[in-house]
């Protein structure tokens, strides 16, 4: 094996290349999933990103076992007191939830509810399993419009509550 000496000027150099970059506003909110994961005992070994456009896929190696994150972000809740966000799919994406759904993996929908103001205490993470999901919105059965699924924050109350197109269910905080 052959040893590779770089000054240190050097060193800084290869790491600027490595490391710099330009931030999306998704890394923050996704940084935010991977820091409440680690501050409620979730302790990750490996993480492998597959790279999509529109939403960010993690599939994350724990203590628990491996899990495939599907993560969605919303910036613009409606209501002042009990915020509500509301996510769309689309047809790409409703068939590759789809897709998922019919594997044997540990599917985890990341639903990031934040504000455009990331400093507001009004940001939640509602963490969806996929028979959870399954259960609230089918989505193999919309013809004309897209499924919608919207995630209500209600003032003194411990869960949040998600409303897909048909019927609601309700997630605990």
């Amino acid at each position: 094996m052959k040893n590779i000496h770089l000054s240190y000027n050097d060193f800084l150099g290869t790491l600027k290349e490595i490391v710099m970059g330009v931030f999306k506003k998704a890394d923050y909110y996704y940084g935010a999933l991977l820091s409440l994961l680690m501050n409620n005992g979730m302790k990750p070994a490996l993480f492998e990103k597959e790279n999509y456009d529109d939403r960010k896929r993690y599939t994350v190696t724990t203590n628990n076992g491996e899990y495939e994150f599907y993560c969605k972000y919303m910036s613009n809740p409606t209501g002042k007191d009990d915020l509500t966000w509301s996510f769309n799919f689309t047809e790409n994406e409703c068939k590759e939830i789809l897709y998922l759904s019919e594997t044997e993996k540990k599917i985890v929908f990341a639903l990031i509810c934040t504000q455009k103001e990331l400093s507001s205490p009004k940001q939640e993470v509602a963490l969806v399993y996929k028979d959870e999901f399954n259960k609230c919105v089918e989505l193999n059965t919309y013809k004309d419009a897209s499924p919608r699924l919207s995630i209500k924050m209600t003032k003194y109350s411990n869960y949040l509550r998600i409303y897909p197109a048909f019927r609601k269910c309700k997630l605990a905080k």
